[in-house]
This record gives C-alpha cells, structure tokens and sequence, in this order.
C-alpha cells in the first residue's frame, strides 16, 4: 500500500465502523454480492456499502477472526484485496448528523476495478468523521465529502482517480449534487432525410458524466425499440456504443419522422439516471397517387389463373411519370405514360397462382411509384383478400 489520504471533517473522540457487510473474514474465488447497512436514528447516523463482482476476494478486519460486531462497531481496520476479469463494484456511505439539527455530515466512496488492494479505518464519534485509507488500483474511484452547517459553511471535497494509481492527496471542491449519477446520450444523425424503401442507421453514444458508477442501462428508440449497448455498465468517465437500422415503410409518409431516443440506468443504491435525445428524418415523396385493385374473381385456388384491373389516380397537383407497379403475384412492370393531375390510368393484370392447396384467404398487395415534375417521388398501394376456393 503505497498512497494515503486522510480527511477528517470534524474533531472529537473517535470509534471505529466495520466496512466489511459480512462482518467477518472472506476468502475465494466466485460471484461476490455483499450488501451491509446500519442506521441509527437515535445517534444520527447511517451507514451503507455494497459489492459486486466475480473474481478472486479476500475481505475482513485487518486482524483476521476479529469478527466481533456490535451496532456497526469493530475495534479494527478493514482490508480487501480483489482480482478478476469481472471488475469489482462497490459504493460506501456514511450519514452523520441532520440538516434539521444544523449540521450533517457525508462521506461517500465508489470504486469499479479490476484490481484493488485497500485498507481503511472509518473513524466516526459525536463530533468527528473521517477516514483513513491506503489503496492501490486499477479502475476508477472516487470520493466525495459534505459537511453543512445551517446558516454557517457547506463545505464540498471531491476526489476522482482513474487508471493505476495508489491514492495520493486531492481534493476538488464540488456542489453535494455531484453525489447523483448522471449520463448523456447523443445520436447521429440528428437531422437525415430518407426515401420509402430505403434504411435508416443510426448511431448512438451514452456516456457517464457523474461521479458514480451506472449500472443496468437500457437504450429504446422510439423507432428502432429496444437497441443493445455495448456495455451495461458505466465507470464515471465511460462510454458505451450501439447502433440501429430500420426500413421506412410507405405507411411513414408524408414525415418527416420525429424519433425520440431514451437510455436508463441507476446508481448501485437504486438512483436514477436517465438521457433523452431526439432523432429527425424527413422522406422523399408524398402520397400523390391513388391505387385501386379490383379483383376478377371471388376467390382463389391452387393453380387457378387471376386477373385485375388497376385504377392509378394522379391526386396530386403534378405530372407523374416514371411509374413502376409492383404486385405480390406477379412481380414488378414498367407503365409507360404519364398521368396529369386529376387523371386516371386503368390497367389490367394476368397471373396465375402456384399449384398448391390454398387453405386460408389470399392477400394480393399492389403498389406504384412515380416521379413527378419536380422529381420527387410519389407512391400509394392497395391490398386485396381473396377467399379460398
């Protein structure tokens, strides 16, 4: 242990709290899961810490079997020595006093590492908190302390380290705020423009912006839904990626579509963090047509030859040329022509179904595209249901 820092925010006489949740010594190799908690309303005082991780754990009182605990008091030091390729997460805090009496106290610590040795003394008494610590790491910790004295100081330290460190003396002055998790979200492009058929990328970044770590985030796009993160968990500092795709659908138009993009997570003490961000596409093309398909038949079976007559509308205020149909049981064809605003083109269409058994109603789709005289494109489509024979 080569680093120590030292913060003592209030003088007095001093006892000692066990950081350790178990209480005693633990030593192996697996999934660690500790949670510890002591409030004392009598005295003021609260006291919460919290580990996660999966790796190789050594943890207790500095004198091992000293195991002793009374209300949160142990007559040691707490050691803990992790490594793994899982990182160990933890997050202390201690409450002492209340803005209500006029002065309150708050020390908190958050770490995420792969590889951590730390011994520390949690010193604490009628007038005094404080701690003791010598800690080497690979990861990222960091430290925040408030001491509030109404219509007296507030007064705000704050300590980040992240990398390989062994702790040295530093202190930030912040706002007690800085004890919240915070992320950002952003995407790209936040302005795109897009035609029917064609895919929508999108590109996101969430990052954490706060003091803790961020745990169990989940990013939805209105449009796309649910998209996966590359990573789950956030140091402070860190950032996660993901990426999405969808197809814009005749159903899409006029737009443009106005998306909004949501990420969610929390602190490892259940504190919400969320982002909002909002992502634009505007399409080409409008609604400037009219299709009808009117069946020959009444209904359809196996191998059984079908015939429509499709009525194509110009609605719109523009010449339409360029037109392509499309149906579900011919494939696509070239119309040659143009339609004029408020004109009308019939055509017919012949096909004949695959030789196998139709067991329940057909749906024929039909669809046109065009390009008016300013070169926009324009669509429409129709659905026909046809019964079994």
């Amino acid at each position: 242990m080569k680093g120590r820092g030292l913060v003592f925010l209030m003088l007095g006489v001093s006892f000692l709290v066990a950081s350790c949740p178990a209480g005693g010594w633990v030593s192996g190799t697996g999934a660690v899961e500790v949670s510890r908690s002591v409030v004392d309303r009598m005295n003021e005082f609260e006291y919460y810490n919290i580990m996660r991780g999966d790796g190789s754990l050594d943890m207790g009182p500095s004198a091992k079997g000293g195991s002793n605990l009374e209300r949160g008091v142990s007559p040691g030091t707490f050691s803990l020595s992790y490594s793994g390729d899982v990182p160990l997460v933890g997050m202390k805090r201690i409450d002492k006093g209340s803005a209500l009496a006029g002065t309150k106290t708050t020390i908190q610590e958050s770490f995420s590492a792969h590889e951590i040795e730390k011994e520390e003394t949690t010193s604490l008494g009628t007038q005094l908190v404080g701690t003791d610590t010598k800690l080497s790491f690979n990861g990222t910790y960091v430290t925040t302390s408030n001491r509030h004295q109404i219509f007296t100081s507030d007064v705000t330290s704050r300590q980040v380290f992240s990398g390989t460190f062994d702790i040295q003396k530093q202190i930030i002055f912040g706002s007690i705020t800085d004890l919240s998790p915070s992320i950002t979200i952003a995407v790209s492009p936040t302005e795109s423009s897009a035609v029917v058929g064609g895919v929508v990328t999108r590109y996101y970044e969430v990052a954490n912006v706060g003091p803790v770590p961020v745990q169990g985030l989940v990013l939805v796009d209105s449009r796309a839904g649910p998209v996966p993160l590359s990573k789950v968990v956030l140091n402070p500092g860190e950032v996660a990626t993901a990426e999405s795709s969808f197809v814009v659908n005749l159903e899409d138009l006029p737009g443009p579509l106005n998306d909004a993009v949501r990420a969610t997570g929390s602190d490892l003490q259940g504190n919400a963090a969320v982002a909002s961000a909002a992502a634009n596409t505007s399409l080409a093309g409008s609604r400037g047509l009219n299709l009808t398909a009117i069946p020959l038949q009444g209904c359809a079976g196996a191998g059984e030859a079908l015939a429509f007559i499709y009525i194509i509308e110009n609605v719109g205020d523009r010449p339409v040329g360029g037109l392509n149909l499309t149906d579900s049981f011919g494939g696509p064809f070239a119309v040659y022509g143009t339609i004029m605003p408020d004109g009308t083109l019939n055509l017919t269409r012949d096909g004949t179904l695959p030789d196998t058994e139709i067991y329940a109603p057909l749906t024929i789709t039909v669809s046109i595209s065009g390009i008016d005289s300013t070169d926009d494109l324009v669509y429409a489509s129709s659905a026909v249901v046809l019964r079994p024979c």
